[in-house]
């Protein structure tokens, strides 16, 4: 028998047992529904409730007849039968609502799973095309040097050198934003293949020729995103055909920069107490604004405690898209803040910044445009979240820490 229906009841050996105790007694169909109880699995909740009311039902013809008012222990069987059959079906309506609200979180779940895969994509669609070989690049060249992999595209005019870089393969529709970045309409090569970290060089692994390639990957990624990489190597994907750039000393320079490329000039100043502060500070307005969100869900769960269940559950699918606030002001931005107030490279701070400035931007915008905010401060409930102001306030600070 079922999970869900429990009671021993509800069982057609019952029912052909009082049948074989009482002959004056005509079954109406009983033996054949309590049969159907058998057969049902643990996810069978229409079909169990289709056969629990015509137990009921059955149940109810046969009191009504001569037979069963001779026979005292058969109408208290039958009494037992509906009353088991009533608690049934209340067991199969909160095993039904459960498994919807189950069903319902799981497909939530993937799609924030989903959500998350687009946001750290960084050939999302959305995406301006210059941020894929600018701002988007930093995150994937820092954890080249964690030791993960990345595909690559790069695009090659004479001396000039453009590099893609994602988590995924990249298509070749890509090649049209090299080539713009090049700024050129014909005679570009491109090269496809992954980076990686080996022997203490970002490599470059190539599916063609690599020769002279590798100076101008350096330089093109300097361009690109600020960050100096020391030590490059490119070869083809059998290990033949090297080609290595170490700095030495003699490190050629990125386009629109004047003066050498000596130690001191790539020193960056000490950050200001601002910009320490500022990953710390960013984190905590986010710690402040979970706070409140929940706060405001165990209120509305409070007062609404004594409402059925699956208006409760319709109401925790509604408190569920609060967290999409936060979803949005995630940490990227904490991330970006610490990299520019750690780094003692000039180039790489000025990278971090950028990046640090784009978000934020994208931040600020969000907060002004997302009409949730606004519902979640005017709420009914008596909670008083003030995400406006919150949020208003720290992104207004962080703005004047970056200067």
């Amino acid at each position: 028998m079922t999970i869900m229906i429990r009671s021993k009841t509800l069982n057609d050996a019952a029912w052909k047992d009082v049948l074989t105790k009482n002959k004056t007694v005509k079954d109406n169909g009983m033996l054949k529904a309590l049969a159907e109880i058998k057969k049902l699995g643990d996810d069978d909740h229409d079909d169990a409730q289709k056969i629990l009311d015509e137990v009921v039902k059955l149940s109810a013809q046969l009191k009504k007849s001569k037979e069963i008012a001779a026979a005292p222990a058969v109408s208290k069987f039958l009494a037992e039968l509906s009353s088991a059959a009533d608690t049934a079906l209340r067991d199969v309506a909160k095993a039904k609502a459960d498994a919807e609200k189950k069903s319902k979180a799981e497909a939530e779940a993937k799609k924030q799973e989903s959500k998350k895969g687009s946001q750290d994509d960084d050939e999302d669609d959305e995406d301006e095309p210059s941020a894929l070989l600018t701002t988007k690049m930093l995150p994937l060249l820092r954890q080249v040097n964690k030791g993960e992999m990345m595909h690559v595209l790069i695009a090659r005019a004479g001396k000039q050198v453009a590099v893609m870089m994602s988590r995924k393969p990249i298509a070749p529709a890509r090649r049209k934003i090299l080539a713009d970045e090049l700024g050129v309409s014909g005679g570009v090569k491109y090269f496809g293949g992954h980076c990686i970290k080996e022997d203490g060089a970002t490599t470059f692994v190539l599916k063609s020729e690599v020769s002279g390639l590798a100076k101008l990957l350096k330089l093109a990624l300097l361009n690109q995103t600020g960050m100096r990489v020391k030590k490059l190597s490119c070869r083809g994907e059998d290990g033949e055909d090297a080609d290595h750039d170490e700095d030495e000393g003699d490190e050629v320079k990125p386009r629109g920069r004047e003066g050498g490329d000596d130690d001191e000039a790539t020193k960056a100043k000490e950050p200001s107490p601002e910009l320490v502060q500022a990953p710390e500070a960013w984190d905590g307005a986010r710690e402040l604004l979970a706070k409140n969100i929940g706060a405001l869900k165990k209120a509305v769960r409070a007062q609404l405690a004594d409402e059925g269940d699956d208006y409760i559950s319709e109401i925790d699918d509604q408190l569920e898209k609060l967290d999409r606030i936060l979803g949005r002001l995630d940490r990227r931005l904490t991330t970006s803040l610490a990299s520019a107030a750690e780094t003692r490279d000039a180039a790489e701070r000025t990278s971090a910044l950028r990046e640090s400035k784009g978000l934020l931007a994208e931040y600020i915008k969000y907060v002004q445009s997302e009409p949730l905010i606004d519902h979640v401060d005017k709420n009914p409930f008596g909670v008083k979240t003030d995400l406006k102001v919150t949020l208003s306030k720290s992104l207004t600070q962080l703005a004047r820490a970056l200067g």
